[in-house]
């Protein structure tokens, strides 16, 4: 095997300083670290594109136009906050901003952060139409609501309500044969009531003198 020049160890030493001659292994060692800084990014890129797409709101708001089902997809919105949104709504007032809604429904900072992304604010020139109330269930209805609804007397509901829960009414023919009641009676009905299956609510007491 060929002796090596005793001048390569010095000629090599001049060629590194120089910049001509690289330490391979140093060579290595860096582009890997480069290598694992790249992915690592490339990594957090992705976790970053991963938490917007699942923060990111599945449905949206109209807060000046939503419906009573609408609000219903929030967290925490209950029963009574539906109602006064609906009342507002009704009788044509707008909010401009999440701030007027929370301070409206006084809604806690953890919530109103959750409420915030599905929001968003029209303002429009005039009240939204009104939804007409649905229909009242004759065969699945408490009888406070039908004595409230019906304005019909006592003796009336408790017959109404004894004769569904011995069979559920079919239709407004069957409810008129079955009550005895008379064609205006029914006339006023049409249109406002429907007829489910399961009768719901036990009999009205009597009334005192």
């Amino acid at each position: 095997m060929a002796r090596g020049h005793w001048l390569d160890p010095l000629a090599r030493q001049i060629l590194r300083a120089t910049g001509q001659l690289t330490n391979q292994k140093k060579t290595a060692n860096h582009k890997t670290r480069n290598e694992l800084i790249s992915i690592e990014k490339e990594l957090e890129a992705l976790k970053e594109q991963q938490e917007a797409s699942n923060n990111s709101p599945t449905f949206c708001i109209d807060v000046n136009r939503a419906k009573a089902s609408d609000w219903k997809k929030l967290p925490g919105c209950t029963t009574e906050m539906i109602e006064l949104l609906m009342r507002l709504q009704r009788g044509g007032v707008q909010l401009s901003s999440p701030e007027d809604l929370f301070k409206l429904l006084e809604i806690p900072n953890y919530l109103a952060k959750k409420w915030r992304p599905y929001l968003t604010f029209h303002w429009y020139g005039s009240p939204p139409p009104i939804e007409p109330n649905p229909a009242l269930d004759i065969n699945t209805e408490s009888p406070a609501i039908l004595q409230k609804t019906l304005n019909w007397p006592r003796d009336r509901i408790n017959r109404l309500l004894r004769e569904r829960q011995r069979k559920p009414f079919k239709d407004l023919a069957d409810l008129q044969e079955r009550l005895s009641l008379p064609a205006s009676t029914i006339e006023k009905l049409i249109g406002e009531v429907q007829f489910g299956s399961k009768p719901a609510g036990p009999i009205l007491p009597p009334t005192t003198a």
